[in-house]
């Protein structure tokens, strides 16, 4: 090889060579100066623990919600990340410091690995760094609305209310004026004003954010305080204290232009209290509160008070004939301002009536509506709702026979007809709006016309006169001369724990002293001035004696002792009528007919019963019969309701129900019976000897056949037909029989049903509501064929662990089509909930809850035949709770829609869904998505957009 060769051999080399030795060198710096490669890591990682904490601060700080992307939660968990990493090198250098190859060396492999991780970790932290700098792209602060607007309809130009909102707006621009008061009498549309004020405001730059809060009779500083924070978009902890949350509201709202609108004031409230920056000329803030009462405003500060009048007689009728539609021109002529006269031109009373005339164009119809404003029967059945406490649901049929005892039905000539006219009043001023429907089989009076009626009743004003003191802290009554006038008297739920020796109520014919738990005497000579008394209620008070004057009440109808525990008996009227004097001059209590003793202390059914004439209705409880030996007590054999209710752990009811069954076959004229019969047995023996059984036409009956530890669900007195089994090994005959005319049927226990298609499809076209629990061979709740179930509105279905399906096969059409409400819980071998044409047959359905199924993979199944149609499209509520295995609501395989009527999701413990059935059509009507924020955050979406606008209505469960 030449000179020439080997240069050129050479120079190809010296590249490569230079390459390795820089190689070498680099890697050979991984393990120089390791102490200081880790204090340079150490620095940066402080400058960017800062960072991540300063990002968590405003994640949890008060200031304002804050919604973090996905983005965001990454870069904080890849900090974490490092963090531990950190944690890690820390004590690896510790250790590899005290460490050295034979003693004396450096173990230069470790010390190479080592530095190689320093250098990893802290080009991580510097690029972790440098995505920080661009947070503001991931970090969103959104500042709450200026105006958040609540719907209501527009005041129209050139009307009263327009001019008041014209000097409202008046008002807000003027420097001097701070706070500003509204008030008129109920109904008179002060709120109508105030949110159309709130309304008026957005888009306008007078304040920077508008607070509406609602405060009401039953208001506290807390739950203002809680008002405005949910606005302000403010958090508060659950331990969190009224002054903490004060400071916190106050130095939010001192920096910002505010509007406080406060609707429906009872009483003068400290703001500085509750956190309200004080209002001045500097920070231009105002404060606008409605009240009925003028010095409530006056009590406030205010510096400009508006009184809200009624419409005038052109401005009602307007408003009235929009409401109702075209009307004939005789109605406008003969009946229109009569009925605007009862109406008072209360804006919302004329809304009230002409929502329940609307498109009714029949002069006939309108006069019975201005009849029934007339009626004397209708507002005294629609005032005897004022009597209990503001806002307190009532139970339908103690409504009824309320005003039954008080007289309102005379001319029926049972109790069957009087709770059928009861009933139907019931429905008219519902339907009137005038009571509102609650809660199943409860109402509740409008607050608005609760105070009306409340005013018109007063011990001051013509017509019934009442004394309403129900739910107001009195301990004792009033002086005599306050109420010797009054009709009516309540003093419910208000602490009393005395009662005077002998008041005057000469004209008094009801008493609610009910649920006073201090009251434990009631003096002997109370009742002797009250002889015009119908409705007496003392249940759930501490009375352990029945004073000796109730039973000279002789025109008493209506007697409620229940919850009285302490009242251990029912004395003898024959000994009680040597010390009646004077006042015994009738037979004792000779008109009652409704007595009520359930949950006394009485141990044995009174033999007294049977002395009273005219008891149509009893209610007692089965330990009522614990000390009873040998025959039932005999019960008065004119008796048509009788309700015993049974506690399912009363053992000794069973020795003793046969026997109470043998006595109440023979009454001929029961027409409604709550019972628990122990077995089927004793069910046969009823069913086989009653002849008022046999003969039907009940107003109601709730029977209880077999031992179920749990309580009933479906609340047993709402129905008129309610029917339990529990425990059965067989399909009845009698079960069935009862069945036909139930609309409510529990079934617990069952041992051998496969479905509950088993009792007779038949006999369930009455059926409103149905629940299956626990019945351990059900794999199915309905089988068959043809138009099933047409009046089933909510069904249960709860532990099954061989449930395969709700319908086995194909449901047919019209099947289920007024089923509302269905609820799954615990079935263990579902896989799905329903199929495709299932669901499409389910039109009215409107809440889905489904919960802890763990084997439940979609809610609606696919079909390889799929038909068009909508998929339960009057959904309003769906509930998925502990669903491991859930990973779609349908395949996609079907056809892509939504559920344009869905108001509320909540998702809980379902961590494999990742996808909801939601698109813009929901951004109308859905106000609430609840679930964990895992699975939020992992929630996989078509549309970016559309996730940003639905992040508004997430809610965390956590």
């Amino acid at each position: 090889m030449s000179v020439l060769d080997m240069v050129q051999a050479i120079q190809c080399c010296i590249p490569h060579t230079v390459e390795a030795v820089k190689y070498v060198f680099h890697q050979a710096d991984y393990c120089r100066k390791l102490k200081k490669k880790l204090q340079v890591v150490y620095e940066k990682m402080e400058t960017l623990t800062k960072i991540r904490d300063d990002v968590k601060e405003l994640k949890e700080s008060g200031t304002a919600k804050v919604h973090l992307t996905g983005v965001c939660e990454d870069w904080l968990e890849r900090v974490e990340k490092i963090e531990k990493t950190i944690e890690g090198i820390r004590e690896e250098y510790e250790i590899m410091e005290t460490s050295k190859c034979f003693r004396c060396f450096p173990d230069v492999p470790s010390r190479y690995k080592y530095g190689k991780l320093l250098v990893e970790t802290s080009m991580q932290i510097s690029a972790l760094s440098e995505e920080s700098k661009k947070m503001d792209n991931i970090v969103k602060l959104r500042e709450p609305r200026a105006v958040e607007r609540i719907p209501v309809e527009k005041i129209e130009e050139e009307t009263t209310m327009s001019h008041t909102l014209r000097r409202l707006l008046k008002c807000l621009k003027s420097r001097k004026i701070r706070r500003i008061g509204v008030w008129g009498m109920p109904g008179v549309g002060k709120t109508t004003l105030m949110v159309n004020l709130n309304n008026q405001l957005e888009g306008d730059e007078m304040f920077e954010i508008v607070i509406w809060v609602t405060v009401s009779r039953d208001w506290s500083p807390r739950k203002v305080q809680d008002e405005v924070m949910r606005r302000l978009e403010l958090n508060v902890g659950k331990d969190e204290s009224d002054e903490s949350v004060a400071r916190k509201l106050h130095s939010y709202l001192e920096r910002k232009k505010w509007l406080l609108l406060l609707d429906d004031v009872w009483e003068k409230i400290d703001l500085l209290r509750i956190g309200i920056p004080s209002c001045n000329e500097l920070n231009a803030c105002k404060v606008v509160l409605a009240s009925r009462d003028l010095k409530v405003c006056n009590q406030m500060g205010t510096d400009e008070n508006i009184e809200l009048k009624t419409l005038n007689k052109d401005e009602a009728c307007k408003l009235l004939l929009e409401k109702v539609g075209e009307v004939s021109p005789v109605i406008r002529s003969t009946v229109v301002d009569n009925i605007l006269e009862q109406c008072g031109n209360l804006p919302l009373a004329i809304v009230t009536v002409g929502s329940a005339l609307r498109t009714k164009d029949i002069i006939a119809v309108w006069n019975d509506m201005l009849r029934s404003l007339h009626s004397p029967d209708m507002r005294s059945t629609e005032l005897d709702d004022i009597v209990v406490p503001d806002g307190r649901d009532i139970f339908r049929d103690d409504l009824v026979e309320c005003w039954k005892s008080e007289g309102f039905f005379e001319d029926c000539k049972n109790f069957a007809a009087a709770h059928d006219r009861g009933r139907r009043i019931l429905e008219t001023l519902v339907d009137a709006s005038m009571l509102q429907s609650t809660r199943p089989g409860h109402v509740r009076m409008h607050q608005m016309l609760r105070d009306v009626a409340l005013k018109i009743a007063s011990p001051n004003s013509e017509g019934p006169k009442f004394f309403v003191r129900a739910g107001v802290k009195v301990q004792q009554m009033p002086e005599d001369r306050e109420w010797e006038q009054v009709e009516r008297i309540s003093f419910m739920s208000s602490d009393l724990n005395s009662l005077p020796m002998n008041p005057t109520c000469a004209e008094l014919t009801t008493l609610f002293l009910q649920s006073n738990l201090a009251l434990k005497v009631i003096p002997d000579s109370f009742f002797v001035k009250m002889s015009k008394l119908r409705v007496l209620d003392l249940s759930n008070t501490q009375i352990r004696v029945l004073p000796r004057s109730l039973f000279a009440l002789s025109n008493l109808r209506g007697l409620n002792l229940s919850g009285c525990r302490h009242l251990k008996a029912f004395p003898s009227m024959t000994s009680y009528l040597y010390q009646l004097v004077p006042f015994a001059k009738q037979g004792q209590l000779e008109n009652l007919e409704l007595l009520d003793i359930r949950g006394t202390g009485i141990l044995c059914l009174p033999s007294e019963i049977r002395k009273f004439p005219k008891l149509r209705c009893l209610k007692v409880s089965s330990t009522n019969f614990t000390d009873y030996v040998g025959k039932a007590a005999t019960f008065p054999r004119q008796l048509e309701e009788l309700f015993i209710d049974v506690e399912m752990n009363d053992r000794r009811w069973n020795s003793r129900a046969q026997a109470v069954v043998d006595e109440l076959v023979k009454l001929e004229n029961l027409n409604a019976l709550r019972f628990y019969f122990p077995d089927v047995a004793c069910l046969e023996s009823f069913a086989r000897s009653s002849s008022a059984w046999i003969d039907r036409g009940w107003r109601a009956f709730q029977f209880m056949i077999g031992r179920h530890d749990g309580h009933s669900k479906l609340s047993v007195g709402r129905w008129s037909g309610y029917l339990r089994f529990a425990g059965g090994d067989s399909i009845p005959q009698a079960v069935q029989a009862a069945l036909v005319h139930a609309n409510a049927f529990e079934l617990f226990d069952h041992e051998v049903a496969r479905d509950l298609s088993e009792f007779g499809m038949e006999n369930m076209n009455e059926l409103e509501s149905c629940r299956v629990e626990a019945c351990k061979e059900m794999e199915y709740i309905f089988v068959g064929e043809g138009n099933m179930l047409p009046s089933l509105k909510e069904l249960y279905v709860i532990g099954l662990p061989k449930l395969q399906g709700i319908w086995r096969g194909l449901m047919p059409n019209d099947s289920l089509a007024r089923l509302k409400l269905l609820i799954i819980r615990r079935c263990p071998s579902l896989n799905m909930v329903l199929t495709w044409s299932a669901a499409q047959q389910l039109r009215s359905l409107e809440e889905l809850r489904v919960k802890y199924c763990s084997n439940i993979t979609e809610i609606i199944g696919y079909e390889d035949t799929v038909k068009e149609g909508k998929v339960l499209p009057k959904l309003k509520r769906l509930i998925l709770v502990d669903l491991p295995m859930l990973t779609c609501i349908y395949k996609e395989e079907v056809p892509l829609f939504t559920w344009s009527a869905l108001e509320k999701i909540q998702v809980s413990n379902c961590s494999l869904l990742r996808k909801l059935p939601l698109g813009k059509p929901n951004l109308d009507t859905l106000t609430t998505i609840r679930g964990d924020r895992e699975w939020w955050d992992a929630l996989e979406w078509e549309d970016g957009i559309l996730q940003e606008k639905f992040q508004h209505l997430y809610k965390s469960e956590e």
